[in-house]
C-alpha cells in the first residue's frame, strides 16, 4: 500500500529540526569533535554527539527506577524530538513503533517501562497497547515502517508515528566496539565515528491524509526488510547480500512503472561492510537505478547514530524531496546483526 509522510522531526549532532540538518549535509559540515570519552589508548574519540545545553534535565521521578545512563541518555533525545511533531499529530492516541540499539529484554529490563517513560516526559498520547519497540539497530526503523503499513492496510484511520533513537555515549558499548577496532582513529582505518540522534515521523493512509497539504506530501510507496545470516558477528559467510535481497523484495511490491531511483539516502558509517553490502546490491539492480543517480550519506557529517540512523534518513529524505530533490528515491540501513531494511519515496 501507499501511504504518507505528513511530518517529521529531528535530534542530532548536526542539529535540531530537518531543515537545520538539510543545510548542514548538503553544506558538507563535519559535526565531528573530540569527545569526553577515551580510547584504550587514552586517546579522545571523535563523537557526533548533541551538545549537553540543547538536552533538558529528565524528570526527578525517573531516578528511583534504575534506568543505567544509556537509557536516560535515550530519554533525553527521544522525548523532545518526539514532543517536536505534537501539532501535527493532532488529540487523541497514537501508536508509535520506536526503532532502538540492538538490545534483548533479559539484559536490558528497562525496556518494558521505555514506552510508558517516553509518554510521560514527551507529553504525547502514546498508546502502550499497540505501540512496540524494536531494538534491532540501524535497520530497525524499516522493521517499524513495515509494521505501520500493515497496520495502516487493516486501519486505515489508524495515526501512527514511526522513528528511532540511539547514542553512543557508553562508556561500556563504546569500549567493547573499541577492543574489537571498530572506532575510526589513528590506528583503524576501517571504523565509524559514533554519534547518536533521534527521528520521528508520522504515518497516515494517503486517503486519510489532509489533502490541503498534497503537494508537498511526501509518499511512501513500501518499505522492505530481511535477516541476513551472513551479518557482522554471525557465523554463516558474509557474501553482502543482505540489501540486495531486501530492494529485491521492495521491489517486488512497486508497480511495474517505477521511474529509476533518482536519490539513494544511504546508511554508510565509514565501514568496509556496509559499502560491500551496498556495491552487491548496486550490482545486481543496477536497472532500478538512474545513471545520474544522486547519493547521499549524512554519517560523514553526523557520524553513525545506529538505531536512529534509518529514521534520521527517511526525516531527512521526505524533507529533500518536499523541497526540491529529485525522485523517486531509496532509503537503506543495515544493523551490526542480521537486520536489512530499505523504503522507497516519492512525491
Amino acid at each position: 500500500m501507499t501511504a504518507v509522510i505528513t511530518a517529521n522531526s529531528v535530534l542530532c549532532a548536526g542539529g535540531r529540526g530537518t531543515e537545520q540538518l538539510w543545510a548542514t549535509v548538503r553544506a558538507g559540515i563535519a559535526c565531528i569533535k573530540e569527545s569526553y570519552i577515551f580510547d584504550q589508548y587514552a586517546e579522545p574519540i571523535q563523537m557526533g554527539l548533541v551538545p549537553e545545553d540543547a538536552l533538558d534535565p529528565l524528570p526527578k521521578e525517573l531516578d528511583g527506577l534504575g534506568l543505567p545512563s544509556g537509557a536516560r541518555r535515550l530519554l533525553q533525545l527521544a522525548a523532545p524530538t518526539l514532543a517536536a511533531i505534537a501539532v501535527d499529530a493532532g488529540p487523541g492516541p497514537l501508536t508509535l513503533y520506536l526503532g532502538l540499539p540492538e538490545l534483548n529484554s533479559a539484559d536490558n529490563p528497562w525496556l518494558d517501562s521505555f514506552l510508558e517513560c517516553l509518554a510521560d516526559i514527551s507529553q504525547m498520547p502514546i498508546d502502550l497497547s499497540t505501540s512496540r519497540l524494536f531494538p534491532m539497530g540501524r535497520a530497525s526503523t524499516f522493521l517499524a515502517l513495515e509494521a505501520a503499513l500493515k497496520m495502516l492496510t487493516d486501519d486505515p484511520s489508524g495515526k501512527i508515528v514511526a522513528g528511532g533513537v540511539d547514542t553512543f555515549a557508553d562508556l561500556r558499548r563504546v569500549a567493547e566496539l573499541d577492543a574489537q577496532s571498530r572506532i575510526l582513529g589513528e590506528r583503524v582505518m576501517d571504523g565509524f565515528l559514533p554519534g547518536e540522534g533521534a527521528a520521528f515521523f508520522i504515518v497516515k493512509d494517503i486517503s486519510t491524509a489532509p489533502q490541503e497539504h498534497a503537494g508537498k506530501q511526501v509518499l511512501l510507496q513500501s518499505a522492505a526488510t530481511v535477516a541476513d545470516e551472513g551479518h557482522r558477528y554471525g557465523t554463516a559467510p558474509a557474501l553482502g547480500e543482505g540489501l540486495s535481497n531486501a530492494i529485491e523484495k521492495l521491489r517486488a511490491a512497486l508497480p511495474d512503472s517505477v521511474a529509476p531511483i533518482a536519490c539513494t539516502f544511504a546508511g554508510f558509517n565509514g565501514e568496509n561492510f556496509e559499502a560491500k553490502l551496498w556495491g552487491v546490491a548496486r550490482l545486481r539492480h543496477g536497472d532500478f537505478f538512474a545513471p545520474d543517480m544522486v547519493m547521499r550519506h549524512p554519517a560523514d557529517s553526523i557520524g553513525d547514530t545506529g538505531a536512529a540512523a534509518g529514521a534520521i534518513l527517511i526525516a531527512l529524505g521526505a524533507f529533500a524531496l518536499a523541497n526540491g530533490q529529485d525522485g523517486p528515491m531509496l532509503v537503506w540501513a543495515a544493523s551490526d546483526r542480521e537486520s536489512r531494511g530499505c523504503a522507497l519515496m516519492s512525491l
